[in-house]
């Protein structure tokens, strides 16, 4: 048998609510400037008045070039509709893992998705209830994820 010891760097996870894009779109612009090449960055958000008849596309559209060209979030997009939040729009690396499915459902769209999402990125508990409401009541989750020293550097660079 081959085995080895693999030596990792500790990851820290950096969470937080924004009334307004705008806000999470400021504070990406000054991470992009600080050319830290390790760190990945989601948003998460509720989709506001959607009908899929009507204006379901546009809309879609629109939010997905606001992600790539003002938040720099190329990588990946996705929709859920969550049982207790409702319609909700992820870009950045968490996308994959709302977007996996289990038995034909997506993990984002299970009722405990979110929950379980965030948990499992260290985030306590009573944290994860916080943003839930914060993503009920319309705000949007900025979340960036990191090694140890990277994420000390940011958080002293952009005092956040």
């Amino acid at each position: 048998m081959n085995s080895k010891v693999e030596i990792t760097r500790e990851k820290r996870v950096y969470i937080a609510s924004f009334s307004k894009i705008q806000h999470i779109e400021n504070l990406i612009k000054r991470i992009f400037h600080l050319d830290m090449n390790n760190i990945q960055i989601s948003v998460i958000g509720k989709m506001q008045s959607i009908n899929s008849d009507t204006n379901f596309k546009p809309s879609w559209m629109d939010l997905k070039n606001y992600c790539t060209n003002e938040l720099h979030l190329s990588s990946n997009f996705g929709m859920v509709s969550n049982p207790e939040i409702g319609t909700l729009f992820i870009a950045g690396f968490l996308a994959p893992m709302f977007l996996q499915e289990i038995d034909g459902k997506k993990i984002g769209s299970l009722s405990t998705g979110l929950y379980g999402i965030l948990r499992g990125l260290g985030i306590d508990q009573n944290s994860v209830v916080t943003y839930s409401k914060a993503l009920h009541t319309n705000n949007f989750l900025l979340i960036i994820r990191g090694n140890k020293d990277e994420m000390i550097a940011l958080e002293t660079l952009l005092k956040i």
